[in-house]
């Protein structure tokens, strides 16, 4: 009896973009040039639904990142009060709406995990391995755009690296492309190569975001929890985490170096304390001493 299979993963792809026209690097383009709209199975439905409205909920509370639950809970009260219906009106119960939904979230530990993984946020601990450099190399002069490959959309169809091939490389273990060297062919190829594309996971990027595009795309150690720890990772909208890393490097780089200094400076009240908690500590020992030999000599 012959059996049907029916799949259960079905992707959606785009048809490639027509470009018109001759091939120019110099002419004004968009931010993104392309966008991948690629459908997969096994996916958490409600984060996914959350990254395509655009709702940032750490910017929709004005915190940071790695801000603590009592910074959100301050920012979510203060919030509320300003955008209460009985102030606003409408647009206010609406805004409110999406507030709660920020703070149920990101006050609990498990859903902050889940958002953060959907949207793509990179915490601070990666900061220390960012070196400010891009991965691939740049062949003549340096220009004002470059090519970034999304490897989370990539399904290794292997058609840029068949038309550029010192321009992409096919990483084996990953089984993605990525780029090499910068305008390593000539125009024209690279052009092909870029429509050729069936998921447009190809995109034409400004040259100063290329070192933190290149950087977040590559898997960084997963936090492991439990039995279910280890692993790598790396952000599912590399596009939003690029511009979360961005607004903390440079929140990073207008903070003084002696910011530090000056809130670890002690103060004349916690200077008494600790002399009075040293002296106490000192007179327990010696009390501890003193019983210990009478105990000896009695």
């Amino acid at each position: 009896m012959p059996l049907s299979v029916v799949s259960i993963c079905q992707i959606s792809v785009p048809i490639a973009s027509q470009v018109h026209g001759r091939f120019d690097t110099n002419k004004p383009m968009s931010r993104w040039r392309q966008r991948c709209s690629v459908t997969r199975c096994c996916y958490n439905r409600r984060a996914e639904g959350r990254a395509r409205a655009g709702k940032n909920y750490y910017e929709l509370l004005g915190v940071s990142v790695d801000s603590n639950a009592q910074e959100i809970k301050e920012a979510y009260r203060k919030l509320q009060k300003k955008y209460h219906p009985d102030i606003a009106g409408q647009k206010g119960h609406e805004h409110t709406l999406l507030l709660n939904e920020a703070y149920k979230v990101l006050m609990r530990d498990d859903l902050r995990r889940d958002y953060d993984a959907s949207v793509g946020h990179q915490r601070v601990r990666h900061e220390t391995n960012y070196s400010g450099l891009s991965y691939s190399s740049w062949k003549g002069p340096l220009r004002p755009h470059a090519l970034f490959v999304d490897e989370n959309a990539c399904i290794g169809c292997r058609e840029c690296t068949h038309h550029a091939s010192n321009t992409f490389e096919m990483d084996e273990a990953l089984g993605c492309a990525r780029v090499k060297e910068q305008y390593g062919d000539d125009d024209q190829n690279i052009e092909v190569s870029v429509d050729s594309c069936p998921v447009n996971c190809i995109h034409w990027v400004d040259r100063e975001e290329l070192a933190v595009l290149e950087f977040l795309i590559q898997p960084q150690p997963k936090e492991g929890y439990g039995v279910f720890g280890g692993g790598w990772e790396r952000p599912a909208n590399v596009f939003m985490a690029a511009n979360s890393f961005s607004k903390q490097l440079k929140q990073q780089a207008g903070t003084p170096r002696n910011a530090r200094a000056t809130v670890d400076e002690e103060t004349p009240a916690q200077a008494e304390a600790r002399a009075n908690a040293s002296m106490k500590i000192k007179m327990e020992r010696i009390s501890r001493l003193w019983n210990w030999v009478n105990e000896i000599l009695g």
